[in-house]
This record gives structure tokens, C-alpha cells and sequence, in this order.
């Protein structure tokens, strides 16, 4: 029988292993079904990131905001007039908005926190607990919705990956971002009006392709049954931005159907 992991087992191995400390700020994705049993679950999660790092940044975007208008600008990567049914189940954005189900259980977890503080981005926002908490989220404007991001790699920061792949590791938009890389406009319902949001970014999909090449800057962990990767944010967005510029079609998925990246492979190197 497997015994479940307590939170100060999983912290001891976040330092110990993977050199997560309290002068540290990391931005983490985390798939609890892939660390396995785990004594509180999330919660459990969420106490030991806190109890490891200095200060935790987790996205905790809200896409059930969103709408699709009948109209738009070209090249958009979205089928404007398709999103009735979608507009009709869209909510308004508000601080306390449940986080996505795709940004993961712990994300909602550390959401619920006490001392969790969030930005106001009403598809895109950050979450953070920390001694740095304020001044991440500070960096996020409505025209740059990865700031926080780049706030986290300008001051030494890295990336936490439990338990998922490249394809969850959102940072790597910046990285698109600096490279030209085409990125889009949405829409989402807010307290006064419908919102028009630039700068959001496309498809991860194609992400993995990254992967292999990034081995001599990953710290790498098992902690319960899941792989766990520390990356210099530094590093890890120097390096993607220079393949993607080597290379225009890096990191762009297969799929016949994906309007992102279809869209993407139109603009010239």
C-alpha cells in the first residue's frame, strides 16, 4: 500500500531535489492525478509550494469569460458567429471567479488561500502568495498579459513543472512573443462592457517539441509518481526565442484544424 505524501515530504524534496528555497519565486503548473496519493490533496500541494518557495505564482485563468462577436479582425484564429451557445454560457469576471478547470485543482487551491492575492486580467490572470506577491501581479497589464512572467524572469525566477509536460508550460508564449510570433484578440464579459483583450496567445500543442533540448538547464525530480522540472526562466525563454527565430514553424502543432498555428504559418520568417 502506498502511503500518501504529506506536505512537508513533498516540500523536503522541492528543496532538497529540485533547489526550490525561500529566495526563489517560481510559477507553477501542477497535475495532481499525475503526483499520485497525496495526504489533503491540493491543499496538501499548495502547503508545500508555499512552505518551499518564497513567493508561488500559479496562472488561474478564466476562459468561461469569454465570447465569440459575430465579427472581427482577419487572421484571428477564432469563427466569428460560431459562439452562440458559448456566449450564452459566458461569465462576467469578477476577482473571486473560480479559476479554470484547465489550470488545475492546486491553482484553485492556492486561489482560496488566504493571503492569495490575483490580477484583474479578465481571461488571463495570475495568482500569487508570497513576499513578491503584489509586485508580480503589478507588472500585468491588459496590453501585456504575460508580464508576470517576464517580472518573475527579470528577478532570477524559475518554472515548476509537476507532473506535465511542455505543452502546460504557458512562459513559453513569452518566448513566441519576443520571437514576432503572431498572437490574437479575445473578447470576455466584464462588471461595464464586453472586453477586447490584445496580445493573447495561441496554441500549445506543439510545445513539446522543445522538450529534449532543454536538458542541461532542467533540474529533474520524481516526487510521488510524477516527473517534476525546475527551469530557469532566464534560460529557458533566451533559448525558445532563439529557435523560434531560427526557425518559424517551431513549436507549432500538426493539426489541420488548429486556426492558431494554421494562422501562424502565414507570416513570413
Amino acid at each position: 500500500m502506498i502511503t500518501p505524501l504529506t506536505a512537508h515530504q513533498i516540500a523536503a524534496r522541492l528543496r532538497d531535489d529540485l533547489g526550490v528555497g525561500e529566495h526563489l519565486s517560481i510559477v507553477a503548473h501542477v497535475h495532481m492525478t499525475s503526483i499520485g496519493a497525496v495526504d489533503g490533496g491540493e491543499d496538501t500541494v499548495v502547503d508545500a509550494l508555499l512552505e518551499a518557495a518564497g513567493t508561488l505564482v500559479m496562472p488561474a485563468f478564466t476562459y468561461q469569460t469569454q465570447i465569440i462577436p459575430q465579427t472581427g479582425p482577419p487572421d484571428n484564429a477564432i469563427m466569428y458567429g460560431s459562439g452562440d451557445s458559448i456566449n450564452a454560457k459566458a461569465e462576467i469576471f469578477r476577482p473571486d471567479l473560480t479559476v479554470h478547470p484547465d489550470c488545475g485543482a492546486a491553482a484553485e487551491a492556492l486561489r482560496r488561500r488566504s493571503g492569495t492575492l490575483r490580477s484583474t486580467h479578465p481571461i488571463l490572470s495570475f495568482i500569487a502568495n508570497g513576499s513578491k506577491a503584489r509586485e508580480v501581479l503589478a507588472s500585468q497589464t491588459r496590453q501585456n498579459p504575460l508580464a508576470p512572467i517576464a517580472w518573475l524572469e527579470a528577478h532570477g525566477g524559475d518554472v515548476l513543472l509537476m507532473g506535465v509536460d511542455q505543452r502546460e508550460n504557458y512562459s513559453l508564449h513569452v518566448a513566441e512573443q519576443r520571437a514576432g510570433r503572431k498572437s490574437f484578440i479575445r473578447w470576455a464579459l466584464t462588471l461595464d462592457d464586453v472586453e477586447e483583450l490584445p496580445n493573447i496567445p495561441g496554441c500549445m500543442e506543439g510545445f513539446n517539441a522543445i522538450w529534449p533540448e532543454l536538458t542541461s538547464m532542467t533540474r529533474v525530480a520524481r516526487i510521488g509518481l510524477a516527473r517534476c522540472e525546475l527551469i530557469p526562466l532566464k534560460e529557458l525563454l533566451n533559448y525558445a526565442e532563439y529557435r523560434i527565430r531560427g526557425h518559424r514553424a517551431f513549436m507549432l502543432c500538426d493539426k489541420p484544424s488548429c486556426l492558431s498555428c494554421r494562422a501562424r504559418e502565414k507570416e513570413k520568417g
